[in-house]
């Protein structure tokens, strides 16, 4: 139902997109506008869901696969050649053709599907010329906020200006531009005369009522380096200025002590400020703060989108490091080879499938591993199918080596640069962010740079990383 949704928002119309052909138009107008990392976050989803094929993943706008038997079942009469659209409108579109036309003949609305619903009956109502007037059309459309909507946002918008024969202004700001992760582009904001076939004039609004002015100035001198944005002269109307000052440490352990010494100071006598709060560029970078302060016994309480030590992702990385620091102990066959398959889970972007996991399971089982090292050479002359045909054991031996590199690792900061660069289902996902925050922004390089001073320690390392997350979980459950 999600990918479903997610369709309909990159304004794909089961009416009006229903052919190959106006599928294609539609999809090529979505890549000019810069949402083909979106369209290939659906290609993803499919990989996840085994409908299509991680073989051709990455499979180019225009590439001869004539001869893959995994994709000769795909071919148009008229086409010797295969593009990713071709296999995306067969092995999904199709169906979701069907899917959507179902969901309204059963009134079976998602949140997408009231702006969808909605924009099916304006725009009917336009092809069949049934315009508006009178008490009952709209006189001028104003939209708030339009550097965030996304293209089903923009057909709506356009249905209700068409049929009401409106005027229309919007208004947002480009430089705020930070809903791409939901098929949001800067491109109607930057250029809304392509998109409405309507000449705009623009006013800025170019006075900051809310920041101090030597903030206002620093912040405008930094967008500045922005290359796709329209300029302005922004001032503050305030004339205060807010006290600034920069402090330059030789490394983060230094950072975590100073801002920890500073806040301890500030609890312990009760002084002005008895609140501070912590921002940075990235929200990575605000991690190792929370398990430092966690192993100092400093409270603390972080936004939603920081609550990475209580995501599923997070859980699974910490499982891993248990599994590493315990890789050379004797264990049951049955423990080496549940940790051996949730190695695989993981090293790939996607899980395994069941089929997959039992045929898996089932031969490993013959070599009767007792430790995790036994795991990995069964796994690595293991030649099943694994994510794609696994031909002389490719892809079992690119997961093994991953997996031995890990195993591998002299210290907790190695660990986790091996997990960063060699597992796939750690790797940033804007797709998979939506349900899991993690995946917005892993904090591997900050984790990793924190971790060096527990060295080979991975209990104490575990140990602060709970403690941070009952912090986090006492603030919830507040």
């Amino acid at each position: 139902m999600d990918m479903i949704d997610a369709i309909k928002s990159l304004g794909f119309d089961h009416v009006r997109h229903a052919s190959h052909e106006e599928f294609v138009e539609h999809w090529r107008v979505l890549e000019r506008q810069g949402l083909e990392w979106r369209l290939q976050d659906q290609i993803d989803q499919l990989i996840k869901f085994d409908v299509w094929n991680e073989d051709l993943k990455y499979l180019g706008k225009e590439k001869n696969l004539a001869d893959s038997d995994e994709v000769s079942k795909v071919s148009h009469a008229s086409e010797s050649r295969i593009t990713r659209e071709d296999e995306f409108y067969d092995s999904f579109y199709c169906f979701w053709l069907e899917a959507a036309a179902r969901l309204i003949e059963e009134a079976t609305f998602t949140l997408e599907d009231q702006k969808y619903f909605a924009y099916q009956d304006e725009q009917t109502n336009v092809d069949r010329g049934r315009l508006l007037s009178g008490a009952v059309s709209y006189d001028h459309v104003f939209v708030d906020e339009f550097q965030d909507i996304n293209p089903l946002d923009l057909a709506l918008v356009r249905a209700i200006m068409i049929r009401s024969r409106t005027t229309i202004t919007i208004a947002g700001d480009d430089d705020q531009a930070i809903f791409e992760w939901r098929g949001a582009t800067p491109e109607y904001i930057l250029e809304p005369q392509d998109y409405f076939n309507a000449q705009f004039e623009t006013h800025t609004l170019g006075v900051n009522y809310r920041s101090p002015n030597n903030i206002v100035m620093r912040s405008q001198f930094l967008i500045r380096n922005n290359r796709r944005r329209v300029p302005k002269r922004i001032r503050a109307h305030s004339s205060s200025m807010a006290t600034i000052e920069v402090l330059e440490l030789e490394s983060l352990t230094n950072a975590l002590e100073y801002v920890s010494n500073l806040v301890k100071t500030s609890l312990d006598e009760g002084a002005s400020p008895s609140r501070i709060a912590l921002l940075s560029r990235k929200r990575a970078q605000i991690i190792p703060y929370q398990i430092y302060f966690a192993s100092k016994e400093i409270p603390f309480c972080a936004a939603e989108d920081l609550l990475i030590f209580l995501s599923a992702a997070f859980e699974r990385l910490i499982r891993l490091l248990t599994i590493q620091e315990d890789a050379e102990r004797r264990r049951s066959v049955s423990n080496v080879l549940n940790d051996i398959i949730f190695f695989c889970d993981n090293v790939n972007k996607y899980p395994l499938n069941k089929k997959t996991k039992f045929e898996l399971r089932k031969q490993l089982q013959k070599s009767r591993p007792r430790t995790i090292q036994d795991g990995i050479l069964a796994l690595a002359e293991y030649r099943g199918e694994l994510k794609g045909k696994n031909n002389e054991g490719e892809i079992s031996l690119a997961m093994a080596t991953a997996i031995q590199a890990f195993i591998d690792s002299k210290s907790v900061s190695d660990a986790l640069f091996a997990l960063s660069e060699r597992f796939e289902g750690f790797q940033q996902d804007l797709g998979k962010s939506e349900d899991d925050i993690f995946y917005a922004d892993p904090p591997f390089f900050n984790l990793a740079e924190f971790a060096r001073q527990y060295e080979d320690d991975y209990d104490s390392f575990v140990d602060d990383i709970e403690a941070a997350k009952d912090t986090l979980g006492d603030y919830i459950a507040e």
